[in-house]
């Protein structure tokens, strides 16, 4: 018996590689490289418990190569997690043949469980994940025990049990580890995001009023030259451009004033269904300008608490930047619905979308996929909407269009 949990103990430390590896991988930049590197891990952990499993009396064996297809499957991916299996069939055929068509029926009713829970997991927390991975191996153990039973080898079920233990423990262990470095990698995000904000406050809070006082002057004495009667037409384009870029930069200083105005505790009550029609109205002038069709459906007395302006800021900015997706035109359709206790606004396009690697850095100051933006009007609405106690989930194909849906709690 001792031998047998020492044997086990080396497969636990054999698995240990999968969270290590994953911790110093992930402090590198994530691509595709990564990821690779991060499934030859996985595969060399499934290749030792394979090749080495803990062997028993009377033919019996465990091993923990479960864990390393688990991970491959929720951690990179369901392709990745089927080549995993792929290469597992491939080695029982090469090493044990006799064990193939088990392994195969084993793991096809394993797979369909894997697709079922796949999407829960990804979402859920912590607690769910690891009573995810309790659960399946609870699964083995049950299958485990009726073999031992149909076979007679019941004075093996205290190997099982032992077996059983360790098993759990290890994938736990596991699971825990990749998911509080992915905390803690968030935790990092978030960290450099605050210093980017704080930065960006106070030099906002800063230098804003002495930039707008020239400005103010720069503007009037170009509006002056403008209603000149004896200016020519390439003087009369290029003030009205100066304008545009005026008005442009007070702009940005609007958002960064945004930025370092104090976060406000009043709460109101906000009638959304009411702001989404004014807002719809107020925006259709510039959704004509740019060829784009609204489109807007809405039930009826919803209401949400918060600030009102803040409110409607954050569905101007949206909608602005679905009308200024469509650079060709195209339709507009915002959705506003009930589910349980939440509202759902649901803003689509079809225009230009983004990639999956900009809408990773969608939010960031100064990022920003138009040619004259500045990146902080999305920062400002993603604050918004936290303050507003809400979630967001952006769903984007490229130069297909793009979805943005929010939800918040309903005032009740």
């Amino acid at each position: 018996m001792k031998e047998f949990i020492a044997e086990l103990l080396f497969h636990f430390f054999i698995m240990m590689i999968i969270p290590l590896v994953n911790i110093i991988l992930s402090r590198q930049s994530r691509n595709n490289k990564i990821n690779f590197i991060f499934f030859l891990t996985i595969c060399l952990t499934l290749l030792i418990s394979a090749l080495f499993p803990v062997r028993i009396t009377d033919g019996l064996e465990f091993d923990l190569k479960f864990i390393p297809i688990f991970i491959a499957f929720f951690y990179i991916g369901p392709r990745t997690g089927l080549m995993a299996l792929g290469i597992l069939f491939g080695l029982t055929l090469v090493f044990d043949v006799t064990k193939l068509l088990t392994n195969v029926i084993n793991y096809f009713f394993m797979t369909i469980l894997f697709f079922i829970v796949y999407k829960p997991y990804i979402r859920k927390k912590l607690v769910f994940k690891l009573l995810t991975g309790v659960i399946f191996y609870l699964f083995i153990f049950v299958t485990r025990a009726i073999y031992l039973m149909q076979t007679g080898a019941m004075e093996d079920f205290l190997h099982l049990i032992s077996f059983s233990i360790v098993s759990i423990i290890t994938l736990s262990t596991t699971i825990y580890l990749i998911e509080m470095n992915k905390l803690q990698l968030i935790m990092m995000e978030q960290l450099k995001k605050a210093d980017k904000l704080n930065a960006i406050s106070q030099l906002a809070a800063s230098i804003a009023h002495e930039i707008r006082n020239p400005m103010t002057t720069i503007r009037g004495f170009l509006q002056l030259m403008k209603n000149e009667k004896n200016i020519t037409a390439n003087q009369g384009m290029f003030i009205s451009l100066s304008l545009e870029e005026l008005d442009r930069t007070n702009q940005i200083i609007n958002d960064f004033l945004s930025l370092a105005r104090p976060i406000s505790e009043f709460t109101e009550t906000i009638p959304l269904s009411n702001i989404m029609l004014d807002i719809s109205d107020f925006m259709k002038p510039y959704a004509v300008m740019s060829n784009v069709k609204m489109n807007i459906q809405l039930e009826e007395n919803l209401f949400l608490a918060g600030n009102v302006n803040e409110c409607k800021q954050l569905f101007i900015n949206l909608i602005k930047n679905g009308i200024e997706a469509m650079s060709d035109g195209g339709n507009l359709d915002i959705n506003v619905y009930q589910q349980n206790d939440n509202a759902f606004i649901e803003i689509k396009d079809n225009g230009v979308g983004f990639s999956s690697n900009q809408l990773a850095q969608l939010g960031q100051p100064y990022y920003s996929t138009k040619t004259k933006g500045t990146g902080l009007g999305l920062m400002i609405s993603f604050d918004i909407i936290k303050r507003l106690k809400g979630d967001y989930e952006i769903d984007s194909i490229e130069n297909k269009g793009t979805i943005f849906k929010i939800t918040f709690p309903l005032k009740k």
